[in-house]
């Protein structure tokens, strides 16, 4: 789970770039975690009128993250190499892990060992300025 605790290499999980208070970036995540409250779903996701659609899902997207790893963080006791030797969805769908890069082949790993790999592979797409560029108005590179 290098993702949290650093356990594979030195990178250590940390929430991606923290928003600086003040910035528009903070307001629009402001502005999801006051309409996600409201309990309408549809004006939760709602693009506010003005907005960049590409920034406001690119916070959604860290914020989103952010909230799986806090998740995640609560179950680690429970699932374990031993107690969750296999990533699967009940008896019939087992699932292997392969980023297409690092390992091109799928391979069969333990739950945390895959939910570490997943997480630690959408961490560094988050991390990638070419993909999410933490700088307003830098349009991704298509």
């Amino acid at each position: 789970m290098s993702f949290l605790f650093g356990s594979r290499s030195s990178k250590t999980f940390k929430p991606k770039k923290n928003i600086p208070e003040g910035s528009h970036q903070y307001e629009l995540l402001k502005h999801a975690e006051a309409t996600l409250g409201s309990g309408n779903l549809r004006m939760a996701v709602m693009l506010p009128e003005g907005e960049d659609l590409n920034e406001w899902v690119a916070v959604n997207t860290v914020d989103f993250f952010n909230q799986i790893n806090m998740l995640y963080g609560t179950i680690t006791d429970f699932c374990t190499e031993e107690s969750c030797p296999v990533m699967s969805a009940g008896p019939k769908y087992e699932y292997h892990w392969a980023d297409g890069t690092n390992i091109k082949k799928p391979i069969k790993c333990s739950a945390p060992k895959y939910i570490d790999y997943l997480m630690t592979w959408v961490q560094d797409q988050l991390d990638d300025e070419t993909l999410f560029p933490s700088k307003i108005g830098i349009q991704p590179y298509r």
